[in-house]
């Protein structure tokens, strides 16, 4: 093979090489930014995601713990009766029907008579936020037991207790709750509602 025709493989050859399409850098710069900026964005999302999820556990967990609290109280004041020997130290007009108080650090203190004459107490413990609930015959002591979950605090509780023009005493509840868990979102949640006793007492 002549020298000439070596010349002519060698630049066929590197007109083929050259002929090869590649990416410049600028090129590789701007599609791994761009495949960044995915990424990214899809992380953020798949993070709102999670933490919206969790917001919801949350509020479910205290929403359950509002609605049973509620189950648990309703029933008990509708059915209250008046308490008209003062036999659970109510301190209260004769015939009236409920007491609220307050304690050390603002939150409402329930006591009336139930339906089966037991002197009942509702209280938040300051120590755990929890709610307590104490039914005790009447003229006798006793410990009150929590309702409310050891996750749930109970941040403000109100009575309050007000007479209507019929005589028949109506218990506004109030009561403000969030979930204590460490592990969820934490999420308030304020619930207030009005109970009446269906005992209708004479005005004197």
């Amino acid at each position: 093979m002549c020298f000439k025709e070596k010349n002519k493989i060698i630049s066929q050859k590197r007109k083929s090489f050259s002929a090869v399409p590649a990416f410049s850098l600028i090129e590789i710069i701007i599609a791994t930014a761009l495949f960044s900026m995915v990424i990214i964005s899809a992380t953020a999302i798949f993070k709102m995601t999670i933490d919206s999820q969790r917001r919801a556990i949350a509020s479910q967990n205290v929403q359950e713990s509002l609605k049973y609290f509620l189950e648990v109280i309703s029933k008990e004041i509708r059915m209250a009766q008046a308490d008209s020997k003062d036999q659970c130290s109510l301190a209260l007009s004769k015939n009236k029907v409920f007491s609220a108080t307050s304690d050390s650090s603002g939150n409402s203190i329930l006591k009336f008579k139930n339906y089966y004459d037991e002197c009942v107490t509702y209280w938040v413990n300051e120590e755990d936020q929890r709610f307590y609930i104490k039914r005790v015959p009447t003229g006798s002591g006793g410990e009150g037991f929590p309702i409310s979950p050891m996750k749930i605090n109970i941040k403000k509780m109100f009575f309050g207790v007000t007479a209507s023009s019929t005589a028949q005493e109506q218990v506004l509840v109030s009561i403000q709750a969030e979930n204590a868990d460490s592990e969820r979102e934490s999420s308030a949640m304020t619930l207030q509602t009005t109970l009446s006793s269906r005992y209708y007492y004479k005005i004197e």
